[in-house]
């Protein structure tokens, strides 16, 4: 098996700065992005995957993240936190699927650089908002291999886009693991009478709940069943959350 390759850091990031300026987009119409092969890099000890562009759906972000991340399960944080390593799988090993995943990219014509910068690089801001490593993130933080369903929370996340990034994956407490494993246990279990309704503003009053608990508390400390014993005190709080300003107050 071929060892993984990726771009070179300059390379990565001239193809980002394109995207910003409106630089060569036209390239994007391409079922194939051409690319300068010499700006390559072998990744050692990284076997390139076989057959994985298969396995991704692009009518189905859970199928293709679970499909990503156990191609690359092996990966170093370090590595999953390349941009050269995703821009590389974006643009060369993965790039049909990015084309499905968002055909605006197929139309006659297309050669929006702000539309390429958001959708294929990092316009939106946090990495969750990428298309490969927002998805394997999204995995590597809610996967229990031990467990007889090892994807039990990671199906549950990615059933509500603005929980998985709105809510939580731009947030800091998603690198957290027991901290998102405890809420997400209580929102799990308090789903149809907790979050049936106004479930966003719900959300965003747990976010901030834990973030004035953090300036106190060393919450990378705690183990998941604080997280959820906090949510279970504060219960009747939240489900006196309707509104937008009662986020701010309540």
């Amino acid at each position: 098996m071929a060892l993984q390759k990726t771009f070179t850091a300059d390379y990565a990031a001239k193809l980002e700065e394109n995207a910003k300026c409106g630089i060569d987009i036209e390239k994007y119409q391409n079922p194939t992005f051409d690319f300068d092969a010499k700006e390559t890099r072998l990744i050692p000890a990284v076997e390139q995957p076989e057959g994985l562009l298969e396995k991704m759906d692009p009518d189905n972000d859970f199928i293709s993240a679970t499909a990503l991340y156990e191609a690359y399960s092996g990966i170093s944080p370090l590595l999953a936190s390349s941009k050269d390593f995703w821009t590389y799988l974006t643009h060369v090993d993965l790039y049909p699927y990015i084309r499905d995943r968002h055909p605006k990219l197929k139309e006659p014509g297309f050669n929006d650089g702000k539309y390429v910068n958001e959708h294929l690089f990092y316009g939106f801001g946090q990495s969750i908002y990428h298309p490969l490593q927002g998805l394997w993130w999204s995995v590597r933080m809610t996967v229990e291999p031990e467990q007889n369903n090892p994807y039990r929370y990671t199906e549950f996340i990615f059933r509500d886009y603005g929980l998985r990034v709105t809510y939580l994956g731009r947030y800091k407490l998603f690198r957290n693991r027991e901290e998102l494993l405890g809420i997400l246990d209580f929102i799990i279990e308090n789903q149809d009478n907790l979050f049936n309704e106004h479930s966003r503003q719900r959300y965003r009053w747990i976010v901030q709940h834990f973030n004035k608990i953090g300036a106190t508390k060393q919450l990378m400390s705690l183990n998941r069943d604080y997280f959820k014993d906090e949510l279970e005190r504060v219960k009747p709080i939240i489900s006196r959350v309707l509104t937008d300003e009662d986020v701010k107050y309540l």
